[in-house]
């Protein structure tokens, strides 16, 4: 499996859990971001990546994650 398709699977997993979020989230967190791992469904929010990602790693060790911005345009954010 290349890194693009890893990737692209990754995100189809995700971004449904996101589509779920935006309405109860966007309001209040507008711009933050959404680090969200797919397996247990579980989401972090925060402003800064390094400090979500972080947060997001303790959590799960060894989970695989996909950022998404919050806002009207969602934008995919990274791979993590």
């Amino acid at each position: 499996m290349t890194e693009n398709s890893s990737r692209e699977e990754l995100d189809k997993r995700c971004y449904p859990i996101f589509e779920r979020l935006m309405s109860e989230l966007l309001d209040r967190y507008r711009n933050w971001l959404v680090v969200i791992e797919p397996e247990s469904q579980e989401y972090f929010l925060g402003q800064d990546d390094l400090e979500v990602l972080a947060r997001a790693r303790k959590k799960h060790p060894s989970g695989l994650f996909f950022a998404y911005r919050l806002s009207e345009n969602p934008a995919v954010d990274y791979l993590c």
